[in-house]
């Protein structure tokens, strides 16, 4: 098995996973499918071409872990803001 190809994958498919969680809820289709897309041709690369079946299967675990403690730990506590809610500091409007 080979941990460099795991962390890259789970690296990958964790960014991933977590910007589905940190977009804004009228956004989130688009980002669903750019996402979708992205763990696609991740998955074809690694686990189709390149024989790398088990180090693939293990990275995908791996980032959905990583992807719920994310959310257990800041997500929850911090839920994303509508974009007109936001609030820029500094500015004088």
């Amino acid at each position: 098995m080979d941990w460099n190809y795991v962390a890259l994958i789970a690296v990958a498919a964790a960014l991933l996973l977590v910007m589905i969680q940190r977009t804004e809820p009228k956004r989130r289709r688009l980002t669903i499918f750019f996402v979708a897309i992205c763990l696609l041709l991740i998955r074809h690369n690694a686990f189709l071409k390149a024989d790398l079946h088990e180090e693939t299967l293990l990275a995908f675990v791996i980032a959905l872990l990583l992807s719920f403690v994310f959310w257990l730990l800041i997500g929850r506590y911090n839920p994303v803001k509508s974009e007109d809610s936001v609030h820029v500091l500094g500015m004088d409007d």
